[in-house]
């Protein structure tokens, strides 16, 4: 009887009502499990396994044949004693993506059954080759494992910046190149693959109208006088503001004069019989794009270091099934599929510098992690599943981690008895502190912050209130404020505390911090912007700025600059005196940062696109350009290029002489290295 026959008279006994997943013989029964096998995510080339279960029910021996076709592959044949229970292996070794099914025969004295197979194929991830490090990859947990090379093993072969390299403790040392060319105006750094690199340095503008900014080799950045004739101000042609001998000064406008200048999109706009001819801003186009490997996630929420770097995250489909498990798992009820977890890094130019495994099954990552850069150390924290992880922002690699809650008292236990901890990103506290907050309990609450020493890991202190903490952050001068109020209490005790541990001054005060500065906080009152100094008294900012309840303030120095019913206004806190209100943002849901020379920059959501804008110091318009891209996250500003998430790619523009303030509360979530706190 062929084949076919047999499948067709399976099909009929199950119909008929034969006896599911069992096979009679006078020797004994035959039972399988489960009735059909799904091998779930596999992995192309790569051998996947999995289980069934025979089990012989009757008191004879069994001799049983198993026969599955490719790319699936069984044992040829196994015996099974009397009332015995073998579990026995089976594989696919696909090698083409997408779904592929097929069959095992399972048979004994004649009879047989037909177990249906499934497996789901995508293309494995390349390993990441870094010296000192072997990488091999695990078709069962879907990861890149590393290994350790040996001390004293040869590296750096493909290295350009070392010579002689030699491993030590997984770090390959050697002899550094120099790339210094002895030009102040490049940013000198060395590329491995190609040696180094000088960037042009992008130079901040100034506030003087008739000033330039200007590099010389020997010295650097600096300012010089505008030449004569360069437009200092407004030109409405008919009158211009220019620069004659380093005054601005009034003149009458000749026709074919500018009367704005061109930006990154947008040609300049040429007086013609006293009318102001603009032309319409064109679309700019990314100058590189980033895509993660396919069936990965990528997340980037604005964060990079004082070079440019670009940090995110790339995670697997996690994907869950009712049971809590891995969907398409084998055996449900017994494994999961580990889905890995990576920390990317690119230059700014967009090569990416390495991409690491931080951790498995981390649903959370999906959505990006909250880094704390440490950017003189060459380090970044960050918590993963209640884990917290030091690592190089160099090569990606752990130099320390931790668990936070370890050691934590636990007051208001689950359900089932254990703890209930949960943490925030991590804040950079003090000169080499990492402090981590943590909240306990179900509904009476406990909060803690736990600080650790940058460099090793080591404990070094800790805060502790009853009940939550509101508003904490990091003042310019390393120290740690934070509002705190027992459960189902009115938020009012302000406490600030040093970078040793210190509590320098606690005081009730019935508000919610929003942001700091050095040596004080910005926050909402009663309804109204208030001021926090650093003996915590409060100053009602309201009148001097004219804020509302629902003003959203960034800070550098004393310059307070507020996004608020649709404007954006500008205003010293020492002088009183307003720089600008701007009402040109276009857009919805504008994310702001803070420019070096007192300015602003945005992007902002439009219809299917985004948009990208920029005002100076005066409050005069720098940019205003539509983007070929839709804007799906935080936007980071540095050395004249804009990062943003947008369709699951990281993209960059070019927009010349634009350039994060580096100190002050400058973007939504603090300073350049996003840390929840002014730097």
């Amino acid at each position: 009887m062929d084949r076919l026959r047999i499948l067709s008279l399976l099909v009929v006994c199950a119909l008929a009502g034969c006896r599911e997943n069992l096979v009679s013989a006078a020797e004994g029964e035959l039972l399988v499990q489960p009735a059909s096998l799904d091998f779930g995510r596999t992995f192309v080339g790569h051998r996947r396994p999995a289980l069934i279960e025979l089990r012989n029910t009757g008191r004879m021996g069994l001799d049983v044949t198993l026969e599955a076709g490719a790319p699936f592959d069984a044992p040829a044949s196994v015996r099974l004693g009397g009332g015995e229970r073998l579990e026995v292996e089976l594989g696919v070794t696909a090698t083409q993506l997408g779904v592929t099914e097929g069959a095992v025969l399972v048979s004994a004295n004649g009879s047989t059954q037909t177990v249906p197979l499934r497996a789901t194929a995508v293309e494995p991830p390349v390993c990441p080759t870094r010296d000192c490090h072997h990488a091999t990859f695990d078709a069962v947990t879907g990861a890149c494992e590393e290994t350790v090379e040996a001390d004293g093993a040869t590296c750096g072969a493909g290295n350009q910046c070392i010579s002689a390299g030699v491993c030590a403790a997984g770090v390959c040392v050697g002899r550094a190149r120099d790339c210094d060319d002895g030009n102040a105006c490049t940013a000198d750094a060395c590329d491995a693959a190609t040696g180094c690199v000088h960037e042009t340095v992008s130079c901040p503008l100034s506030l003087r109208r008739c000033e330039v900014p200007v590099c010389s080799p020997t010295t650097g950045c600096g300012l010089a006088p505008a030449a004569d004739g360069v437009s200092c101000g407004a030109n409405d042609c008919v009158t211009a503001d220019v620069c004659i001998s380093g005054q601005c000064v009034p003149r009458p406008a000749p026709d074919g004069s500018q009367c704005k200048p061109a930006t990154s999109c947008r040609a300049p706009g040429v007086c013609r019989q006293q009318v102001c001819e603009l032309p319409a801003p064109t679309q700019l186009q990314p100058a590189w794009r980033y895509s993660p490997d396919p069936g990965l996630t990528l997340a980037f929420l604005g964060h990079v270091d004082d070079r440019g770097n670009l940090y995110a995250t790339e995670s697997g489909p996690f994907v869950r099934n009712g049971n809590g498990v891995a969907e398409g798992a084998p055996f449900e009820d017994r494994t999961t599929v580990p889905i890995p977890t990576y920390l990317v890094s690119l230059t700014p130019t967009g090569r990416l510098r390495f991409k690491v495994p931080v951790t498995t099954d981390c649903s959370s990552c999906t959505y990006g992690l909250w880094y704390s850069i440490d950017s003189a150390g060459r380090r970044l924290f960050f918590n993963a599943k209640g884990e917290t992880q030091a690592r190089s922002t160099e090569t990606g690699a752990l130099l320390w981690s931790t668990v936070p809650s370890a050691g934590l008292p636990a007051y208001d236990l689950r359900s089932d008895g254990g703890a209930a901890f949960s943490t925030s990103a991590p804040m950079l506290v003090g000169t080499d502190g990492v402090g981590v907050p943590l909240i306990e309990g179900n509904s009476d609450h406990h909060s803690y912050l736990q600080v650790f020493d940058r460099a090793t890991g080591v404990f070094r202190w800790q805060f502790h209130r009853k009940g939550h903490v509101y508003g904490s952050g990091v003042a310019a001068g390393g120290e740690f404020w934070t509002s705190s109020a027992n459960c189902w209490a009115v938020a009012g005790e302000m406490a600030r505390v040093d970078g040793s541990g210190q509590t320098q001054a606690v005081k009730f005060v019935q508000w919610i911090p929003s942001i700091y500065g050095q040596g004080r906080a910005i926050g909402t009152a009663s309804g109204r912007l208030h001021s926090l100094d650093a003996t915590l008294n409060l100053t009602d900012l309201s009148t001097m700025t004219g804020a509302s309840a629902g003003a959203r303030p960034l800070l550098a120095g004393d310059q307070l600059v507020l996004w608020d019913q649709g404007s954006l206004r500008s205003v010293n806190l020492a002088t009183g005196v307003h720089a600008f209100n701007y009402r040109g943002v276009a857009g919805t849901a504008p994310d702001f940062e803070l420019l070096r020379d007192g300015g602003v920059a945005w992007t902002a959501q439009i219809p299917d696109a985004g948009v990208l804008g920029a005002i100076d110091g005066r409050g005069e318009e720098l940019v205003s350009c539509p983007l070929a891209t839709p804007v799906d996250s935080a936007t980071a500003i540095i050395g004249g290029r804009a990062y943003m998430q947008s369709s699951g790619d990281i993209v960059a523009y070019d927009v010349p002489g634009l350039d994060v303030e580096p100190s002050g509360w400058v973007t939504r979530h603090g300073s350049l290295q996003r840390g929840f706190g002014a730097r």
